[in-house]
């Protein structure tokens, strides 16, 4: 009977483990970093290049705060870092939208050209 007490609660040591040890500033800096990591660098220096810096910029002050045990401010800095990192990436598909629009229109000059020849 004590082994069967001793493995059972031992085995609910072992589930609330990872919640015991959960850091949702660590977890929000890992999943900003991965998100500015997956940023295409030529594209967002040259869409958005104060936007990116500023993700980067945001991101290592992320970092600095975890290291110093500022959780809170870890978040924030890694939130903040996460918005304009979301800033970047729209601007790169707004650029991508508006060279399809502009071979759009350059393709509708053209046909209007050869209609009127």
């Amino acid at each position: 009977m004590k082994k069967i007490v001793a493995a059972a609660l031992m085995g609910t040591l072992l589930l609330a483990a990872p919640a015991a040890f959960a850091n949702p500033a660590r977890d929000e800096l890992i999943r900003t970093e991965s998100q500015i990591a997956a940023l295409n660098t030529a594209d967002a220096s040259s869409a958005a290049p104060e936007n990116f810096k500023e993700a980067q910029l945001r991101l290592s002050e992320a970092k600095a705060a975890e290291e110093a045990n500022k959780r809170e401010i870890s978040l924030w800095r890694s939130a903040e870092a996460s918005l304009q990192a979301e800033i970047v990436q729209e601007k790169i598909k707004l650029r991508a939208l508006e060279r399809t629009v502009s071979e759009i229109e350059t393709g509708i000059s053209a046909l209007r050209r050869e209609l009127n020849s």
